[in-house]
């Protein structure tokens, strides 16, 4: 991947496109749960690097928003979104191993009031007091999946991760 940004004259444009595609995304969202909670500061150093990557596709010095909207990438925050979405997405369906069974609490287990709370998200968020506990996948994941439109949460799991990025690239354009 570096190799495309470093030596872009040796590439055509699309082959350094294929490249770029190819590899970079899958260095992102592996690990993307875990570092995707960092501050913006420790993410700075990742971030200069995608746009860098964006950039190279045009071989120019364009803004990077309308560089991504007309590649159709994610931006690191968007893709972190996107990530935590297909977590809960997984958790809603059944989709992880035992060990998350209980992890995320549901409305109706804490208090059985018919609130608008439990009318319009269906896990319970909890309260955390510090900006550790914000940043934690117990209090995101909710956050996140309580945003979510109801039309994408009953798609099948294959289409879930494409729908949801058009929202988000939709989001990335218009917002």
């Amino acid at each position: 991947m570096w190799d495309v940004v470093q030596n872009k004259t040796l590439y055509q444009h699309f082959s350094a496109q294929i490249c770029l595609l190819c590899s970079f995304p899958s260095y992102l969202t592996y690990p993307l749960l875990n570092w995707g909670r960092a501050n913006k500061t420790t993410l700075l150093p990742l971030i200069r690097l995608q746009n860098k990557a964006v950039r190279t596709l045009e071989y120019n010095k364009a803004k990077t928003t309308v560089l991504y909207s007309k590649h159709k990438m994610l931006e690191i925050p968007d893709l972190f979104q996107l990530s935590v979405a297909k977590f809960m997405y997984s958790f809603c369906n059944g989709g992880l191993p035992n060990h998350f069974d209980n992890y995320f609490a549901e409305i109706a287990s804490v208090h059985k009031y018919q609130t608008r709370l439990a009318s319009l998200q269906k896990y319970y968020l909890p309260r955390m007091k510090t900006t550790l506990g914000h940043l934690s996948l117990k209090y995101i994941g909710p956050k996140i999946w309580s945003n979510i439109p109801e039309r994408l949460k009953s798609s099948s799991p294959h289409s879930f991760g494409k729908k949801y990025k058009k929202v988000l690239l939709s989001c990335q354009t218009s917002c």
